[in-house]
């Protein structure tokens, strides 16, 4: 039994329907659903009852939800625990990590570990608008986003750039036989994109780069956090969607793949996207300056290995503030 079982038990519990607990959870309804049975499975117990498209807690669901409930709570106060005591040994630096930037995040922590031992990197998962609010706040001390519009009062700087240069369609599929994939292919087909208010600038990236080759595909909004969850979609059979391939799976972009679909090139060259380091420009802490000398010292590329990088290096963006400066 994992941790993550517990979790989907008490959410299904809370809810009592399976697409509103996958709302909360960023996933599919049938990934929970597959989840619960594999834990009934598991326990060789029935916990929720399914009548009439209902979902109702079963006697055994009902007796085991407290002590889920605890064992979540246990889990929780060990991590808040741990957090306290990490925090007055050792310097501690919260960062807001938006989708799509797990590389980069622990380049990021990989950097600061060898510099600086003495140094902790908290990554703190939101959504770019989520991790932006934060930093303004001085919830946090940095927010690694995509594309934002920095807000009044924060500095910036590129630190990694890539295209979703990749397609992901079901497989096997006549698509498939299409390499590279044209983009009208996608004419009037279910196509995959986020909702507006989750990643504003990779929503409009989306819309313009189809927009300007005048194809119009049956968009299919989701509120995803994370590639592979869109990757299950597409397998899924739901539709297709835009996908990037680090430089380290190009050669092979089967590495990002799962079974039931197919990753292609597209014929055309995809959005751009660049992912910015953002902080308080008020923010004096040397903590907070220490980490941002280091990445500026080290060409402001995460992306680079480290083999790659020189103290002197001309970095292709500096540090802008929200005033130009």
């Amino acid at each position: 039994m994992e941790l993550r079982d517990l979790e989907y038990f008490a959410l299904v519990a809370d809810e009592l329907h399976y697409g509103r607990a996958a709302a909360r959870l960023h996933v599919s309804p049938a990934a929970v659903r597959r989840r619960i049975r594999n834990l009934e499975r598991e326990l060789g117990l029935i916990l929720f009852d399914r009548t009439s498209g209902r979902v109702s807690l079963a006697a055994a669901g009902g007796e085991l939800l407290p002590a889920a409930r605890r064992a979540l709570s246990a889990v929780a106060e060990v991590t808040d625990a741990a957090r306290s005591l990490r925090a007055a040994r050792l310097g501690e630096l919260r960062i807001g990590c938006a989708p799509g930037t797990a590389r980069l995040v622990d380049a990021l922590i990989g950097k600061v570990a060898r510099e600086h031992a003495d140094v902790a990197v908290v990554a703190v998962p939101l959504w770019s608008l989520e991790a932006l609010d934060a930093v303004v706040r001085g919830d946090l001390g940095l927010a690694l986003v995509r594309d934002p519009l920095p807000p009044q009062g924060t500095s910036s700087l590129i630190v990694g750039r890539y295209r979703d240069d990749h397609v992901a369609v079901p497989a096997p599929g006549p698509l498939t036989r299409q390499v590279p994939v044209p983009l009208g292919a996608f004419e009037g087909m279910p196509f995959l994109i986020n909702e507006r208010d989750t990643a504003p600038g990779v929503h409009d990236a989306t819309v313009r780069f189809f927009a300007d080759r005048g194809v119009a595909p049956l968009w299919q909004h989701h509120r995803l956090r994370e590639q592979e969850q869109l990757l299950s979609l597409v397998a899924a059979g739901t539709a297709s969607g835009l996908v990037h391939a680090h430089p380290a799976d190009i050669d092979d972009p089967a590495n990002i793949a799962l079974p039931g679909i197919a990753v292609l090139p597209l014929a055309e060259p995809g959005p751009e996207h660049r992912f910015h380091l953002v902080w308080r420009s008020d923010d004096s802490s040397e903590l907070l300056r220490s980490v941002i000398d280091l990445i500026c010292d080290h060409g402001c590329d995460l992306d680079q290995p480290d083999e790659h990088d020189t103290a002197d290096s001309a970095p292709e963006e500096r540090v802008t503030t929200s005033d130009g400066r």
